[in-house]
């Protein structure tokens, strides 16, 4: 049984590509698109256009969005921010509130300096969440209450960090991308005592359990399942895709009728709570500007919602010229 998990598991791993976006959800896309190029590395990489079509995966019988596909520049194919205002269904619901609320959490950032961060943000007329910056940790929310930070670190120029998981058990969530998606497990964080901090709206004192994942080959992109000890994790997983707010994040797999098998396989073996997989896959449309996709939901053991995709590959012939 063991070798045929191990089995599972590798095969599960090689259908890996990367952790392609993270999706949020807004209630108003050209000012988000604004506050988001002001203030962070993203700029634009495509728009998104996705005239009305069945997103029956996210529980959507009939849909239509329109979008911003946003990068850091950082070379080759980053994780993308995927900002979303939906059209029919309108936007709906609202941002976690805190930093420390279950669920897909906050987005960080790497600078170079807080001081930098500090004079572009007042350059904006953008207030810190915290009073009082610690550890070089600077946190604001956007126009819609989603909480982004931006924390120190060695790269030579800033980008898109991470996205926070709040889980209900860390390493439960751990073995599900590390057995599912062959996940490096890189970092664990956790402090022994509550310790002044700046994450954001909600607390200036925080004790944390975070594990720290991310892509084999890649490092640019991490997933951070952190737990908050103190103050005490509060509400719960918002079972909505579409609400404002982080709504999901896409890992895109090689061949998605090949992942799919394997995933409901390993599903069905392994315990990993509320996980499951919301088929069948259908395509999405996001208009001219980014390839068609094949898409299936997972959600993760507390049922935080992931996107499988695949996206359409055009082959390119090219005849060179005496």
């Amino acid at each position: 049984m063991n070798d045929n998990k191990n089995t599972i598991a590798d095969a599960l791993a090689a259908q890996f590509v990367r952790i392609g976006y993270v999706a949020v959800n807004v209630s108003n896309l050209e000012r988000s698109c604004s506050f988001y190029q002001n203030v962070t590395p993203l700029r634009v990489r495509a728009r998104t256009q996705a005239k009305p079509q069945p997103f029956k995966v996210l529980g959507i019988a009939q849909g239509s969005f329109d979008g911003y596909l946003m990068d850091d520049e950082s070379g080759g194919d980053p994780t993308a921010v995927h900002l979303i205002e939906w059209q029919n269904p309108a936007p709906r619901g609202k941002a976690n509130p805190t930093f420390f609320h279950a669920g897909w959490g906050k987005m960080g950032f790497s600078h170079n300096g807080a001081g930098g961060v500090l004079k572009n943000l007042a350059a904006h007329g953008v207030q810190p969440s915290n009073k009082v910056i610690q550890r070089n940790y600077v946190s604001i929310t956007d126009p819609d209450g989603v909480i982004l930070s931006f924390l120190p670190n060695t790269r030579p120029r800033p980008q898109l960090f991470h996205v926070v998981s709040g889980p209900s058990d860390p390493m439960r969530t751990v073995k599900f991308y590390c057995d599912l998606f062959g996940l490096e497990y890189w970092m664990k964080n956790q402090p022994k005592q509550p310790l002044p901090t700046s994450q954001g709206p909600g607390a200036d004192t925080v004790q944390w359990d975070s594990h720290i994942l991310r892509g084999w080959g890649d490092h640019r992109f991490n997933l951070d399942v952190s737990k908050i000890l103190h103050p005490p994790q509060t509400g719960s997983v918002n079972p909505d895709p579409l609400n404002i707010g982080i709504g999901r994040i896409g890992i895109e797999v090689r061949d998605i009728d090949i992942a799919f098998s394997f995933l409901q396989r390993a599903l069905s073996e392994g315990d990993y709570g509320a996980a499951k997989l919301i088929g069948p896959i259908e395509q999405w449309d996001l208009g001219d500007a980014v390839p068609k996709r094949r898409v299936a939901a997972l959600k993760d053991p507390d049922g935080m919602h992931i996107d499988i995709y695949q996206p359409e590959r055009v082959f390119v012939a090219m005849v060179p010229t005496p």
